[in-house]
């Protein structure tokens, strides 16, 4: 009984470092991301960053299939380590890698043959510009398959939680792109090109590193060939489902970026990609957070540990409400601000795009700890097929309010009403897989308190707004003023009585180690 709970603790602790590191990882690319994001808005223009997104969108909306198998590789590593299978990493390894080659190979001879039709009669581009956006087409291709090629290796990183190795190769990548951004403008030629091409070089450094790092760290990481035709059928079978969801993900952000180019043009397309920058940027901490929990709840799970598995479900859908909470309420109420000190100027469409973005951010963010339940279970197929075919109905409905005559913003009315209705579906099917983790239990301990706390802080934090002092004055007191009260009020009401007691004791417990070091 010692050694279990010495055990969980060992893990705990273990998860806490991760987590710690994801979170110092994440401060840094968002600052970084965001200096980014304003240089290559500043050194492109208005007409050619929006050319980039939509033109690099048609690609990236197969980025579902890089998440997919990445999640599918790490859920297959996790759980043999789990069970103690070590013998079965090699060929899990050997088989994704098989399965990822063959994956790019289609995509590249797809993309060859009807991308460049797509981008000269689909979509609106103005003529002169047209050459560029073919060859950000090809850049932006050979970027993806360069990600798709080390998910095999990056998901040995994270079985092992070796976060570290993570947070450090993305740092790097985040940098170079910075570096990439300050040198639009000094090439002498296409700037828009040259963005393009500068990616697509970066993308293929991070591969290489994954690879050496994977190569030196982990015995698993050497190809075998693998004739068990049992384990292709298993990862296809999984990420078959998995991509459906997937597929429907990129449905709600990458397929709508297309959408509105078709209806509004490429002015529009800047304006939705900002906010999606901001996106991507809050989305780190999501990620930090995620990536923490998810090896250690699949672990939990294959090792048939529920009860430690329920409190990491609630301690991560707790992490990801209220830190994203946080940062989110006052950026709702700062983001003219924001965006004005990020870009110089800024558009109300973009202040509206980035508000709206910012709701459908915090929505969707919380189904990640319910999906990595319901893939650790492996039973994904009804999930995927009740959860998804809601989410992927954002395209036509977005469509059918465009033909009507309806203004841009109500893609987000659209993403954020369908991802609500998805998500009271995901509660549903996690019950019938873990009959501990029901819809009332979560209502009770994260929704409730949840409602609550976010309510009181955000009625705080507007009346900061009424001071109308200095405008960063104003700024830096609403995230202050954010964060303490729902620090406090989390404290008070959104944890249980045994994490409160737990915290109290950490805490004693520091206290005393210092007073100890201090004598």
């Amino acid at each position: 009984m010692y050694a279990n709970c010495k055990a969980i603790q060992n893990r705990s602790k273990r998860i806490a470092s991760n987590a710690l590191v994801l979170f110092a990882r994440m401060l840094i690319l968002t600052f970084v991301n965001l200096y980014t994001v304003r240089w290559v808005l500043a050194g492109l223009g208005t007409e050619d960053y929006g050319i980039f997104n939509v033109v690099a969108g048609v690609v990236t909306a197969s980025t579902c299939i890089s998440s997919v198998l990445a999640l599918s590789t790490q859920r297959f590593y996790s759980f043999a380590m789990g069970k103690g299978e070590s013998d079965r990493l090699k060929e899990i390894f050997s088989v994704s890698l098989n399965i990822v080659v063959m994956i790019a190979l289609v995509l590249l001879v797809l993309f060859k043959i009807v991308g460049p039709w797509l981008i000269s009669t689909q979509l609106t581009i103005p003529v002169e510009r047209m050459e560029a956006a073919q060859w950000i087409l090809q850049f932006s291709l050979f970027s993806f398959i360069f990600t798709l090629l080390q998910i095999p290796f990056i998901g040995a990183v994270f079985a092992n939680e070796n976060m570290g190795y993570y947070a450090l190769i993305s740092t790097i990548d985040c940098i170079v792109k910075l570096l990439i951004a300050y040198c639009i403008g000094m090439t002498g030629g296409d700037d828009l090109v040259y963005y393009g091409a500068a990616l697509m070089l970066e993308a293929f450094m991070v591969m290489l590193l994954y690879i050496i790092i994977a190569r030196r760290k982990y015995p698993e990481c050497k190809y075998t060939i693998v004739k068990k035709k049992t384990l292709y059928k298993e990862l296809f079978s999984f990420s078959g489902w998995s991509f459906y969801g997937a597929l429907a993900g990129v449905g709600m952000t990458q397929g709508s970026t297309i959408i509105l180019n078709v209806f509004f043009g490429p002015i529009i397309n800047a304006a939705f990609g900002i906010a999606n920058q901001i996106y991507n940027a809050i989305n780190t901490l999501t990620n930090s957070v995620v990536i923490a929990f998810r090896p250690a709840m699949i672990k939990a799970y294959s090792s048939n540990e529920n009860g430690y598995l329920e409190q990491l479900f609630f301690a991560s859908s707790k992490a990801i409400l209220y830190l994203l909470s946080m940062v989110l309420i006052p950026f709702i109420f700062e983001a003219e601000t924001l965006l004005t000190l990020w870009l110089g100027e800024c558009t109300p469409t973009m202040v509206l795009f980035a508000r709206l973005y910012a709701v459908y951010t915090i929505c969707l963010a919380l189904h990640n700890p319910i999906t990595t339940i319901i893939q650790a279970t492996g039973n994904i197929r009804k999930y995927s097929m009740y959860v998804e075919s809601m989410t992927i109905l954002c395209l036509p409905v977005s469509w059918g309010l465009f033909k009507l005559g309806m203004p841009s913003y109500y893609v987000f009315v659209t993403m954020i009403g369908l991802c609500v209705l998805a998500h009271i579906i995901r509660l549903l099917m996690l019950q019938t897989s873990i009959s501990d983790l029901t819809a009332s239990k979560y209502l009770a301990r994260l929704v409730l308190p949840g409602i609550l706390i976010i309510s009181i802080t955000t009625l705080i934090v507007y009346c900061v707004e009424g001071l109308h002092t200095n405008r960063i004055l104003q700024l830096f007191l609403s995230f202050i003023v954010s964060a303490i009260s729902i620090s406090i009020l989390l404290y008070a009401v959104g944890i249980s009585k045994k994490e409160r007691s737990l915290i109290k004791d950490l805490v004693n417990r520091k206290i005393k180690n210092k007073a100890i070091w201090v004598i």
